[in-house]
């Protein structure tokens, strides 16, 4: 039987910033994957990997299924802490997108953009389910991609919002932040001379700090009324945080779950525990947005779950083909 002519569509991260959707349809497409998921529409499994001889290094494996949006594909994702230091990036990811008819590869494009961006898409869901109505005090906890990506998306998501204070590890890198982002929207920047500037008083806070065992947040910082959205999951905030917060809810409970015992086993964490009632975002979306009890302080986990990078993904290659992005690449 002869053989078709299999090819796909290569994607660098310009051809992917070129194609995305825009930022408030970015959101959209991530809630949406969020629904189908609490619907049950979603096939994601708990991300697998491998741990290189590097120092706290991975390499992991991220297949989704979508239903609802048929979108089929993978992403895989390294971590490099200190390849900064040798002039590269600590994270590389790529994504792979499959035709959801035939099975066949389609589509292989750079993943750290699309990384950054559902990451901070799904904080900002988060947020739309479990923040106040009208936030207007934004604090960061970290000012690298993540960051940048979260201010962004949660102004997007919040026009409200009319502070943002910033904390991170040098005074240069944060006054840095403020400088480049003081122009591209209608907030006021605050860099934060200590971690607890940038939570206490705040509406939401979202931390995206690199992962050490020892906490850098702390309950007793958490200010009635905030939701506090943590990347560095588990081990940015104190394990009294996990005991106190009034709401905790996750992207994945398995992840999170997995996570916690990995802290106690061998990060450093032995006391800690997550909390006894747990729900995630999936099922919150689902259930339709509901009034925050005021004074509800709540903690978010994004584990990140490849269902919101292979959805975005799939639009993403839907929209440079129309536009005839990118570049053919013939595989046999």
């Amino acid at each position: 039987m002869a053989q078709h002519e299999l090819s796909l569509l290569f994607l660098d991260q310009d051809a992917v910033e070129a194609a995305a959707p825009p930022l408030a349809e970015t959101i959209d497409i991530v809630e949406d994957t969020f629904r189908l998921d609490g619907e049950g529409r979603v096939d994601v499994p708990v991300k697998i990997g491998v741990r290189p001889d590097y120092p706290r290094s991975f390499l992991h494996a991220m297949p989704a299924w979508v239903d609802g949006r048929r979108a089929l594909g993978a992403k895989a994702v390294t971590y490099y802490p200190g390849n900064f230091d040798r002039g590269l990036h600590d994270s590389s990811a790529v994504i792979l997108v499959y035709d959801a008819d035939t099975g066949q590869p389609a589509c292989f494009m750079e993943g750290l953009w699309i990384t950054f961006v559902r990451t901070a898409a799904c904080a900002a869901v988060a947020a739309r389910y479990l923040a106040g109505p009208e936030p207007k005090r934004l604090g960061l906890v970290g000012c690298g991609g993540l960051g940048h990506w979260s201010l962004k998306t949660m102004a997007e998501a919040f026009p409200s919002l009319e502070e943002v204070h910033v904390a991170s590890r040098t005074p240069e890198s944060r006054e840095a932040f403020c400088a480049r982002m003081a122009g591209q929207g209608q907030w006021r920047l605050h860099p934060a001379a200590d971690n607890r500037d940038a939570v206490a008083g705040m509406d939401i806070v979202v931390s995206s700090t690199p992962h050490r065992p020892e906490p850098r947040l702390f309950s007793d910082w958490l200010s009635p009324g905030t939701t506090a959205i943590s990347f560095d999951y588990p081990y940015c905030w104190d394990d009294e945080t996990y005991r106190s917060v009034d709401r905790f809810a996750t992207d994945s409970d398995a992840a999170i779950q997995r996570a916690a015992r990995i802290a106690r086993e061998s990060g450093g964490r032995p006391d800690f525990a997550l909390p006894a009632e747990r729900v995630e975002l999936g099922s919150l979306v689902h259930a339709g947005r509901q009034e925050k009890p005021p004074g509800e302080r709540v903690l978010v986990t994004v584990t990140g779950l490849a269902s919101t990078d292979v959805a975005l993904a799939s639009e993403i290659y839907r929209r440079a083909q129309d536009r005839q992005l990118g570049k053919r690449l013939r595989l046999r």
